[in-house]
């Protein structure tokens, strides 16, 4: 391996980036594409001669969308890089050689929609009388412009998933039109209006200091567009999940849900059929004109919207496990080539790692097996902490965590194999057995103390 192997302690690297993706997710598609169209349709409604109130609306929210996606939303933006960059430094870099064409127009296409959108702000107050059309022009190139960015970024994130036939052909055209490419493009656009006419429709039931009549119009039409956002979302879902392999959706369920419910069959399928029932009976009340029950139901349906966008990033990131990328390279960063190679063979790892974080007051056997654990598990456990292997194999036995790594797939399918030799695995076995025999030792002091 070329980059040095980084991991983040107690938390992890999946929670780690999944906070920072799931918020810009929800900011990029939420806001910059969903909340904006509605906004730019708003002031396009004024400009029909529907009423000055449509306006109105799309003025107040403007200046607080820019802010909040030129700000957080352009950080957490250059944050999947960082800690992407970081953490999983083999795979992005293949992906940038993959994809290199589709990445580098989408950081143009990237500043055109700041552009745009900084124009339509400033341009505002100058155009909206004199020029309302030439507003909405720059306004709806905008909200072509981010999703021809959520475009180029969607058949990068598909072929993670789904990579069709690449790791044989090596096709360019193959790995970014693969399989879920089309439906997860209507899946993220749909998604994102619907995240951002909730928003809208919380603000009009809460804040808005119109008239009734000009409120009933205003949440009748944000009832239509969540509709429509809800039937092409569930239509995108059911073609989306039908494309991936059904080997990886067996564990979907236990992607989500913890160890304990994922136990329970029914339970997430339950959970999510309640949740598209608020979000419909919240769509149904804006369309009926009913700023009562929107006002109760817009804020857990916002909340049930933001989980299923996190559902569904944590499923597409989760059941391609054990691979990064399917065919090619296991989550552990390591080839399926270069694994097989070495596993047949019983070739050491320590050698081929360039770059290892050493520690100066540990014995070399022990910075040897913190880097071994580093680059076979560090990608998905910690070793103290959230899904921390410590707490995952206290009670077990030196021998019993020796078997364990050498069948670590046939345990879990999303688990990766271990790469290394002999000595190296049982040089792995002998520190892991001591960070679940020291968890345990503190379990039992604990207990003692209460």
């Amino acid at each position: 391996m070329n980059f040095p192997i980084l991991h983040i302690p107690v938390v992890g690297d999946g929670m780690t980036i999944a906070l920072n993706a799931v918020l810009h997710v929800c900011i990029s598609h939420g806001l910059a594409i969903g909340l904006m169209a509605m906004l730019v349709l708003f002031q396009t409604l004024t400009w029909k001669g529907k009423g000055q109130f449509w306006a109105d609306i799309a003025r107040t929210l403007l200046g607080p969308l820019v802010i909040v996606t030129t700000s957080i939303g352009a950080v957490t933006g250059v944050g999947i890089w960082i800690l992407t960059g970081s953490l999983a430094p083999e795979g992005i870099g293949a992906l940038i050689h993959l994809f290199f064409w589709p990445w580098f127009i989408e950081w143009f296409a990237f500043t055109a929609e700041v552009i745009l959108l900084l124009c339509y702000y400033y341009k505002w107050d100058k155009l909206i009388t004199s020029k309302p059309a030439t507003l909405a022009a720059i306004g709806w190139a905008y909200v072509a412009t981010s999703i021809v960015s959520a475009i180029l970024i969607t058949g990068i994130l598909g072929f993670m998933l789904t990579p069709q036939g690449w790791p044989w052909a090596r096709s360019f055209t193959e790995a970014y039109f693969n399989p879920t490419f089309v439906p997860q493009v209507f899946l993220r656009v749909a998604g994102g209006l619907g995240i951002g006419v909730l928003l809208l429709m919380a603000w009009i039931a809460w804040r808005f200091k119109g008239t009734a009549h000009e409120r009933g119009r205003a949440l009748r039409a944000c009832g239509i567009a969540l509709m429509l956002a809800l039937v092409v979302t569930a239509a995108a879902s059911h073609v989306y999940f039908s494309r991936i392999p059904q080997t990886y959706l067996t564990h979907w369920k236990f992607a989500v849900a913890t160890s304990h419910l994922s136990q329970m069959p029914d339970f997430l399928p339950a959970a999510n059929v309640g949740a598209v029932l608020v979000l419909l009976l919240a769509a149904l009340a804006a369309y009926a004109r009913r700023p009562l029950l929107c006002r109760l139901l817009c804020i857990p349906a916002i909340l049930l919207s933001i989980c299923f966008t996190m559902e569904f990033e944590r499923v597409r990131e989760f059941v391609r496990g054990p691979y990064l990328m399917p065919g090619y390279m296991h989550a552990s960063q390591i080839t399926l080539v270069e694994s097989e190679a070495m596993l047949t063979e019983d070739k050491p790892l320590l050698p081929r790692l360039r770059w290892a974080i050493t520690t100066d007051n540990l014995p070399p056997a022990t910075q040897a097996a913190k880097t071994l654990f580093a680059a076979n598990c560090g990608v998905c456990h910690a070793e103290s902490g959230i899904n921390g292997i410590d707490q995952r194999l206290a009670g077990r036995t030196a021998d019993g965590i020796n078997a364990m790594l050498g069948i670590t797939q046939r345990l879990a399918p999303y688990m990766t194999p271990f790469v290394g030799s002999e000595q190296e695995r049982t040089l792995l076995t002998e520190y892991l057995f001591q960070l679940a025999s020291n968890y345990s030792r503190r379990i039992q002091q604990a207990a003692r103390e209460k």
